[in-house]
């Protein structure tokens, strides 16, 4: 048995530990990732991403494959079982991070990059096939054990005896999904928002072109709700609500897929089912996120019903959430009370899109006729009641309009290179002025605090250009000359250029805990 030290262990390879792993091990820390499965999972379960989550993707150099088969739907439709329209929302607008505000894709598009991104990074050892069995906590690291259960020779590879290792972590990250090891291991209870739908999905490859009357969206239909998705350019997906009476396994028969295809005029010349599947819908958030130096990320802390495509999203937040204080407290820049503010900072955020995905599932699922002709009315009449609203990040922010929100990122020039701000001038902390550099009005403990947490300082209209002129904008419609902004490109707070000193002051009274 060998035993290995990293800064973090991350235990899962999906998406959240793949990020997870890649934005720590790109800072600069050793990271072993541990992952059950012995290949890759090349199957699609998220199918949905936001602007947000590619700007993170960017950071990881992950975005050229993925944009090429990614799609950037112009709107999503919801319609009633009569195809009257009930509401339309435009995915077409560009979002703050630079993009597209939402793409549809194909998950192993994004997860192939990001594994071989780790492949090559020196910092990342990648433990394939090992089964976590415990995870032991000590006071200054955490012991996991993993078990590589013994297996015959096949055509992937030679035969193997059982291999048990230690991997030994200052931190451990745990996005092993929703019926995490981890979170049992540990004890940690969750609580039940009180969601629970089954769903047959049906995941196709596109033998040619097809053409749907519904061709991104929901049929909101009593008799059978459904949706119907592209996954990228190549494949689509097809989910049915199980309607009363009817079980997982009688939908997981291929004939009951290709029978609801049908009435959406659809056979096998069109498709291929590459994955057919029935999903629990549910809406559960562990009550502790944090159990000392071991984390809960992912759908190993909350699982939402998929309606507003936020769950991966959510995941990969909380990885981007994570890195940034790990990398501060593993430089020692910070102490391990910059690690309480994990929960705090995401649950909010978490827990209003659960909320907004449930909301967005009881329209959608209704099965009552009656029900849904109230529905279609309140649509109609514009009295259906509102979604929540989604508030901007609380904690380590100053307390002012604008602050918690994402921050912008625009097209720069500087030394004739030009792209996206984060390609050109670099990620972690910023700090962007639109009149004058912003060191100039800095003292040299605040520059000496910047540089230890690794701040970008930004002149923008000085050495670097604002070629779309949408940092002056932005920043003029704030009524501020000057933006700070996290790593996780959260805003922690703008103002005038002679209020920045007072600003970093604050921010360094968040940091150095």
């Amino acid at each position: 048995m060998s035993a290995e030290v990293h800064d973090v262990v991350v235990i899962g390879a999906g998406p959240v530990g793949l990020v997870a792993a890649g934005l720590l091990g790109r800072l600069g820390h050793t990271v072993a990732l541990v992952e059950k499965h012995p290949n890759l999972y090349n199957l699609p379960r998220a199918g949905h991403v936001d602007h947000e989550v590619v700007r993170t993707l960017q950071l990881l150099d992950c975005t050229e494959t993925f944009l090429q088969d990614a799609v950037a739907c112009e709107t999503y439709t919801m319609r009633n079982g009569k195809g009257e329209l009930l509401a339309e929302f435009p995915w077409a607008s560009e979002g703050i991070s630079g993009y597209p505000s939402d793409f549809m894709m194909y998950q192993p598009t994004m997860e192939d990059p990001l594994h071989s991104r780790l492949c090559d990074d020196p910092n990342v050892t990648l433990r394939r096939g090992f089964q976590v069995r415990d995870v032991v906590p000590g006071p200054d690291h955490v012991e996991v054990h993993a078990v590589a259960p013994a297996s015959e020779a096949d055509p992937y590879g030679p035969a193997r005896a059982e291999e048990s290792i230690v991997l030994r972590g200052r931190y451990v990250i745990a996005a092993d999904g929703g019926r995490s090891l981890v979170r049992q291991l540990l004890g940690i209870e969750r609580y039940d928002l009180g969601y629970s739908e089954e769903w047959l999905n049906a995941d196709c490859r596109r033998k040619r072109p097809v053409h749907l009357e519904l061709d991104t969206g929901q049929w909101c239909d009593p008799e059978r709700p459904t949706t119907v998705l592209p996954l990228g350019r190549r494949h689509r997906r097809f989910e049915w609500r199980l309607l009363p009476g009817e079980t997982a396994e009688q939908m997981s028969d291929p004939a009951v897929a290709w029978e609801l295809l049908a009435r959406l005029g659809l056979t096998s010349d069109d498709l291929s089912i590459v994955r057919q599947h029935v999903w629990q819908f549910e809406a559960k958030i562990a009550r502790e996120w944090r159990h000392g130096r071991v984390f809960l990320a992912g759908d190993a802390a909350h699982t939402m019903p998929p309606f507003q495509g936020q769950g991966m999203c959510s995941g990969i937040r909380d990885a981007t959430n994570l890195a940034w204080k790990l990398d501060l407290v593993l430089r020692g820049v910070s102490s391990p009370a910059l690690l309480d503010t994990y929960q705090p900072e995401r649950e909010p955020n978490l827990l209003a899109w659960t909320r907004l995905s449930i909301e967005t599932g009881k329209v959608t699922s209704v099965l009552d006729p009656a029900e849904a002709a109230r529905r279609d009315e309140d649509f109609r009449t514009g009295t259906a009641m509102p979604m929540p609203e989604i508030p901007p990040l609380a904690g380590i922010v100053r307390p002012q309009p604008g602050a918690g929100e994402l921050s912008l990122q625009a097209v720069v020039r500087r030394d004739g290179v030009e792209g996206l701000f984060d390609d050109v001038i670099g990620s972690g902390f910023t700090i962007v002025s639109t009149v004058a550099d912003p060191a100039s009005v800095l003292d040299s403990r605040q520059l000496e605090f910047l540089k230890a947490i690794g701040t970008q300082l930004v002149h923008v209209g000085g050495d670097v250009v604002d070629v779309q002129g949408k940092y002056a904008s932005h920043l003029a419609a704030r009524g501020w000359e000057v933006v700070v902004t996290r790593p996780d490109f959260y805003v922690f707070g703008g103002g005038s250029l002679a209020e920045l000193p007072a600003i970093v002051d604050e921010l360094m009274r968040h940091i150095l805990v």
